[in-house]
């Protein structure tokens, strides 16, 4: 399913033929180290047979997951950095 992107009144708009959503608060955009979760996410508009649950599931699965996936490691390799600094001094 291909997921487009539209900007409406200052706020990035993501639609499908079954779904509509934007992220809760814009400044996510510019987020870095955000993994993207079901708390984030807020649907506009649900055609398909999905409760609201399985389709915020399934929107992070089916189009986050990746970016999840790497903002993820580097997070982890981050925070080891820091903590070997710490144990080290």
């Amino acid at each position: 399913m291909e997921l487009k992107t539209t900007r409406v009144r200052n706020t990035w708009r993501y639609a499908t033929e079954e779904f509509k959503f934007k992220f809760i608060d814009e400044k996510y955009h510019t987020h870095s180290s955000l993994i993207v979760k079901p708390s984030h996410i807020k649907v506009l508009e649900n055609t398909s047979t999905r409760t609201l649950k399985e389709l915020k599931d399934y929107i992070i699965n089916m189009y986050f997951f990746e970016e999840n996936e790497s903002v993820r490691i580097h997070n982890n390799a981050v925070a080891r950095k820091r903590r070997a600094k710490r144990k080290a001094t």
